[in-house]
């Protein structure tokens, strides 16, 4: 079957293709009459214009890029895939579609060049990335040669850029934790780090110090390990850590982020250690699987589709030339304690 084409449309309007032109890219000197009639004829014949068109006009795509930065993780899988779809929906509530990509890195040339090509040949008018470290040189790059980026989980203050905008999540999660866990009687407490060259494992690494500081608990390098964002090297670093120090325990273990608390729960069990009763285990994110695992993972709740949002929002505003948009928000969270953290046993809690 034949596409119909502008041609076509300045035929059965009895307009010329120009004046077709200017209805569909939207131009303020049609007369009403003649709007109204290229409109009328263009939805019964179901047309729409071609993206090539609408760039050459300088319209751009009406396309938001999505990027995600790393090698795809089944054990994230309904997590990551959450925020695939928010982003989509808060962009199609402005009228924007969504490409979609994963790229496994960017410290390998050719993926980072796929981007710059993507924003290059005008396939998008902005970008939502994910994934990217806090350190990216292309994180600068794009932004520099004038593409305008949202980066979900970064924050460079002494480096603002207006073409660059992000969302972070809350910077005082870690000592929240802290205190509930302090409050319930732990004072010998461990941490499971995630990849600190990204915002928010900093972010929560330094807090989780601030509360144990506040509340002048021990902190100490065996108590200390890396889990990452994946249940393998979570699961590695809690077995490393517990392994080490089964003769002086901690009461409470933080993890990074709920994956890396369910690989807490995996070394735990190896080493028939029972969670709750002989050690708490928080995590961050609120997974869809924190609810699910056995005890339920008591965890620090994100509004993600809050997060997203403000992302999106201010990402299409800057596009679309609105001024003071805020560079950078944080999402402020929700304590949720469930079966995974209970007061340490009276034997073990003055120890």
């Amino acid at each position: 079957m034949k596409r119909i084409s502008s041609n076509d449309i300045a035929r059965l309007a009895g307009v010329s293709r120009s004046t077709v032109s200017r209805v569909i890219n939207g131009y303020s000197n049609v007369p009403e009459e003649t709007y109204d009639r290229v409109m009328r004829v263009v939805r019964e014949q179901h047309y729409y214009p071609q993206i090539s068109g609408r760039q050459l006009s300088g319209k751009g795509s009406n396309t938001l890029g999505l990027f995600w930065v790393g090698e795809p993780n089944i054990s994230q899988a309904q997590f990551s895939s959450n925020m695939f779809m928010i982003v989509v929906d808060a962009a199609a509530q402005r009228n924007y579609l969504t490409l979609a990509d994963i790229v496994p890195n960017l410290s390998e040339e050719k993926y980072a060049n796929h981007i710059r090509r993507v924003f290059s040949e005008g396939r998008i008018d902005a970008g939502i990335i994910i994934g990217a470290s806090n350190e990216e040189p292309l994180m600068d790059e794009l932004p520099e040669k004038g593409y305008i980026i949202g980066i979900h989980d970064y924050f460079r203050e002494e480096d603002a850029q207006p073409l660059r905008l992000s969302v972070n999540y809350d910077r005082d999660t870690g000592e929240q934790i802290i205190d509930y866990l302090y409050s319930l009687g732990h004072r010998k407490i461990a941490i499971l780090n995630g990849d600190l060259t990204h915002q928010s494992c900093l972010d929560r690494y330094q807090s989780f110090i601030r509360g144990m500081t506040k509340h002048n608990l021990p902190l100490r390098n065996q108590w200390m390990a890396y889990g990452g964002y994946h249940m393998d090297p979570a699961y590695r670093g809690a077995m490393q850590m517990l392994s080490a120090c089964m003769s002086d325990l901690p009461t409470a273990i933080c993890a990074n982020n709920d994956t890396a608390a369910r690989g807490v729960y995996k070394a735990c069990a190896e080493l028939g250690l029972r969670v709750p009763d002989d050690i708490s285990v928080f995590g961050i994110d609120d997974e869809p699987a924190a609810s699910m695992v056995i005890p339920p993972l008591s965890t620090f709740a994100i509004d993600t589709r809050k997060m997203f949002f403000s992302l999106v929002n201010r990402v299409l505003d800057t596009l679309e030339g609105k001024e003071n948009v805020p560079q950078t928000e944080f999402i402020r969270g929700t304590l949720l304690p469930r079966g995974s953290s209970a007061p340490p046993r009276s034997d073990r809690a003055n120890g």
